[in-house]
């Protein structure tokens, strides 16, 4: 009974209440509430040398193994599961209004506060930039991108299935380099946690 009744309220957390990186002004608002707050906690503390620590927004990794000591979050994310995948990128499969709504998300963040760095990751199918077509909706973007005064930006544009059969088949694809967060690497050289996060990302289309 207990059970059920925790599934139905995770399935309604899940699916009824907006989520950051889709656009609207009421959730991201909360997002750079809790940004602010981040940022002037870091600012209090001295590093060892005497300075002030800065405050920066990227993960490089660490959103797996920091998900496993984290407990269950209000997005319905389970406790030891990881977090978001970049520090100001939505979590996994919440972004669900495309790519340029998660630009405006992240814009509405005060990103003059990060001093020390941020990190947005965005995946897209190799479909969605082939041609010319592709190249001017990945022009538009980047535009975007910059009107909108972010930090910044990296991509991987690589298929789930590719990404798959490379777990499956390491000595197939020993120069696949996908970028995983402030850093690129070997695909097949990542851990199994890692490749199956970069696997769940959010392929866009443009």
């Amino acid at each position: 009974m207990q059970r059920q009744k925790a599934k139905k309220v995770r399935a309604r957390l899940i699916n009824r209440f907006e989520k950051y990186g889709n656009d609207i002004d009421e959730v991201d608002n909360i997002s750079a509430e809790l940004l602010r707050h981040y940022c002037k906690e870091v600012e209090k503390y001295q590093n060892p040398r005497g300075g002030y620590f800065t405050p920066g927004s990227y993960t490089v990794s660490a959103h797996v193994p920091l998900g496993s000591v984290v407990g269950a979050t209000p997005d319905g994310r389970f406790a030891g599961e990881q977090l978001a995948d970049g520090g100001l990128s939505p979590m996994l499969g919440q972004d669900a209004q495309g790519p340029t709504a998660v630009l405006k998300s992240v814009s509405k963040l005060d990103n003059t506060l990060l001093s020390n760095g941020t990190l947005l990751n965005v995946k897209f199918t190799p479909a969605t930039l082939e041609g010319e077509a592709g190249l001017r909706k990945l022009a538009d973007f980047l535009r975007a991108f910059t009107q909108l005064k972010l930090q910044h930006i990296q991509f991987n544009v690589v298929n789930a299935d590719t990404l798959r059969e490379a777990q499956q088949r390491p000595q197939d694809y020993a120069g696949l380099v996908v970028r995983v967060a402030g850093y690129s690497a070997f695909f097949v050289e990542l851990s199994k946690e890692i490749q199956d996060d970069i696997i769940r990302r959010t392929a866009h289309q443009l």
